[in-house]
């Protein structure tokens, strides 16, 4: 399984379109100038998480809360651990989008579950998800 990479940032290209598929169905934009670098999108979009890209059935369903170049929050039904490597996609019924590597930052239990928020990654030299 891939490594954790300190200190940088997935392919903007790759990252972006989940960003543009949560503005497009309608995710209202909230740019807070004070935290922020780019704008966040709270949008219901549906995701696959997985902690192990060479396992199939470590993948589950979760539900973005939002997303923005940098990062992305979403609701899980699995508690995770700050600082665990995670790969996510937006769901399609062929499995057909590519993995982008992140880092959870925050875990906290809401009324749909965990919360978790985390920072899009680059995946070690060499790796393709």
């Amino acid at each position: 399984m891939p490594q954790k990479q300190e200190n940088s940032a997935a392919d903007p290209q790759q990252v972006h379109p989940l960003v543009e598929t949560a503005g497009a169905i309608g995710g209202e934009p909230d740019q807070y100038a004070g935290k922020r670098e780019a704008t966040r999108f709270a949008a219901g979009v549906q995701l696959d998480v997985t902690t192990n890209l060479l396992t199939p059935s470590c993948a589950w369903p979760v539900i973005m809360h939002n997303a923005s170049d940098g990062g992305f929050a979403f609701w899980s039904k699995k508690q995770l651990r700050i600082g665990s490597e995670i790969w996510v996609r937006e769901f399609t019924a062929d499995n057909s989008e590519d993995w982008l590597p992140a880092c959870v930052t925050h875990c906290t239990v809401g009324i749909k579950g965990y919360l978790v928020g985390a920072a899009f990654t680059a995946p070690p030299d060499g790796t393709d998800p």
